[in-house]
């Protein structure tokens, strides 16, 4: 079984500010927000989302994981 993780609210703006600002484009679905990367490269993944509920797929808890480390920093 996969553990599912959960962002909080604040977290979540500040990472979305982080991904427009590296060059992903926000884009808002009915079940959640999908990242879509506004040039292609190989270091931006595609298919990223999180959910509405704060649920995030493998892309992003992978994406997220890296914002943490810069906000750490």
């Amino acid at each position: 079984m996969v553990n599912i993780k959960y962002v909080d609210v604040l977290m979540s703006m500040a990472f979305i500010i982080w991904m427009q600002a590296i060059g992903y484009k926000i884009i808002q679905r009915k079940l959640g927000l999908e990242f879509i990367p506004t040039y292609h490269s190989k270091a931006l993944p595609r298919g990223g989302v999180i959910d509405f509920n704060g649920r995030m797929n493998k892309v992003a808890r992978e994406l997220f994981t890296e914002f943490k480390g810069h906000v750490e920093s």
